[in-house]
């Protein structure tokens, strides 16, 4: 089940945070690294190789350096998962997702990697995952701190929450949760909500963000299946291409 989470490095800065993220990996059995446009510095140092900071830091996961990929987008990073984890310290008005603690992250998500990947995101070092990342998530893991520091370190973070998993990970698997639709198939479903809360008059473009925000809330909660997606995008392209059409004159 660890095979199937994905640590995923979003505008890493400071590439010995990105070799001490992949020993954390390596102490808790967790092997797959992306990373989402690195500052220029990250990828310079990884190139390299051995003589870089970022592998000093890694101390025996030299590897899991060597098999990190490159991602312009976090989408193109995302590529085939059906769960995805946001990290934050951050309060919002509203999240795509239940706010869960470390324990119950780890929970849900080896639950999900019986059948499918698993992705947890980590932010910037200077100020974490933005809102329009953040969004992707349907699920949402604070650490508590106190207060005087209320934010931990990058690699400080996938440690705790790469404890969690490897504990987790020990006990007997809870029974495999149903397979849910991948993101790409979710974001063209939020695609077309978007569009059609538009054409409806629902909402305006200045609300729009906010309104898609509500329904990924919403739909986030129902775990939606592939099936299940593909009906809910086959009724919005209908009733939009129906509002286009006109309804049609009653037959005398």
């Amino acid at each position: 089940m660890l095979e199937n989470i994905r640590i995923i490095l979003v505008g890493s800065q400071e590439p010995m945070n990105v070799g001490a993220t992949a020993r954390a990996m390596q102490n808790f059995g967790l092997s797959d690294l992306r990373l989402v446009d690195p500052e220029p510095r990250v990828v310079a140092d990884l190139g390299l190789g051995a003589h870089s900071w970022a592998y000093r830091l890694a101390v025996h996961a030299e590897e899991i350096l060597q098999r990190a990929s490159i991602e312009q987008s976090l989408l193109e990073a995302l590529a085939g998962v059906q769960l995805v984890i946001g990290t934050t310290v951050r309060k919002r008005e509203i999240y795509t997702g239940p706010l869960v603690n470390a324990r119950e992250m780890a929970s849900a998500a080896l639950q999900q990697a019986q059948t499918g990947k698993v992705a947890i995101l980590f932010g910037r070092e200077a100020d974490g995952l933005r809102t329009e990342e953040l969004d992707l998530s349907q699920l949402i893991v604070r650490i508590p701190t106190a207060p005087k520091q209320p934010s931990l370190n990058l690699a400080q973070a996938v440690v705790v929450l790469g404890y969690e998993l490897f504990m987790a990970a020990q006990e007997p698997p809870a029974p495999a949760a149903p397979t849910q639709a991948n993101r790409e198939a979710l974001e063209a479903l939020f695609a077309d909500l978007g569009e059609w809360v538009l054409e409806t008059g629902f909402s305006d473009p200045n609300r729009q963000p906010y309104a898609v925000r509500r329904f990924r809330r919403l739909l986030h909660k129902a775990h939606l299946t592939p099936g299940e997606v593909q009906f809910l995008r086959g009724f919005l392209h209908q009733s939009r291409w129906y509002a286009r059409q006109g309804r049609p004159k009653a037959k005398s």
